[in-house]
């Protein structure tokens, strides 16, 4: 699997894993729960760190992603 296929499925994975930490919780839940919000904290952190393995070209041809603003997560 090449480098920038590998770093959009972390992208992807971490994406999908935020989704499921934060089901059915409203606001006030998730601000109440910090094992939770650590959680996606931490998966955000991957998604940064996976957008910044990506190859400058790729990041070219997507330019409409906003992938300083990712690589900064």
């Amino acid at each position: 699997m090449s480098q920038d296929k590998a770093s959009l499925l972390d992208i992807v994975q971490a994406g999908q894993l935020i989704l499921q930490f934060a089901h059915g919780l409203d606001r006030e839940q998730l601000e109440a729960d910090l094992r939770t919000q650590s959680a996606i904290l931490y998966q955000i952190a991957i998604m940064g760190e996976a957008t910044k393995r990506l190859s400058r070209e790729f990041r070219e041809q997507h330019p409409q992603a906003p992938w300083d603003d990712m690589a900064g997560m």
